[in-house]
């Protein structure tokens, strides 16, 4: 059987990609362009870029255009397959809604033109800030953990810093003195 004329041209994009030949951060042309440079329908472009971006080699920015992914970063079947599938797996940050590369860029310009950006670029409280804490607890409330509050979340800076907080909260001041004797 042959293979759809549209899926010819995601193989041959997609080769590119993962050749290096369309570096990261390449901009593909817009469908239109694409669909009359190799005469092709615009439908059949359309469908070509989604394949891409189902794959996820492209991503699609509305206003902006589609531009290659780093697949260097795509999730891999090692350990970021989650051990149970209830589990919430917070190692890796991936985008949980759709448009999130939106809302992130909108945030961050919104917070470089706030006057205290420099308060940002210094240690937080070792607990995290408690405004940040309440947003993380009514995300996590709005998902099913309904006994979350601000008091019970904690906001750490790496994978290091959370480890030693868990264990530092496992004792009690003098705790492991008294063991010793």
């Amino acid at each position: 059987m042959v293979a759809p004329r549209y899926k010819c041209y995601v193989d041959t994009i997609a080769a590119r990609i993962l050749s290096g030949e369309l570096p990261p951060g390449t901009k593909l042309p817009a469908h239109r362009k694409f669909a009359a440079d190799e005469k092709i329908s615009l439908v059949t472009a359309s469908r070509i870029y989604k394949e891409l971006i189902n794959l996820g080699l492209v991503r699609g920015e509305t206003g902006r255009g589609t531009f290659v992914r780093d697949i260097s970063l795509l999730p891999t079947f090692s350990i970021e397959r989650d051990v149970m599938p209830e589990m919430y797996d917070l190692n890796f940050i991936y985008p949980e809604i759709t448009g999130q590369e939106t809302l992130l860029r909108r945030s961050l310009r919104q917070l470089s033109m706030r006057g205290d950006l420099d308060s940002l670029l210094h240690y937080q409280p070792h607990t995290g800030r408690r405004h940040e804490r309440m947003i993380a607890a009514q995300h996590l409330r709005l998902r099913g953990f309904s006994s979350v509050n601000p008091e019970t979340v904690v906001m750490v800076s790496g994978a290091q810093h959370g480890l030693a907080t868990i264990v530092l909260g496992m004792f009690s001041r003098g705790m492991l003195l008294q063991q010793m004797h």
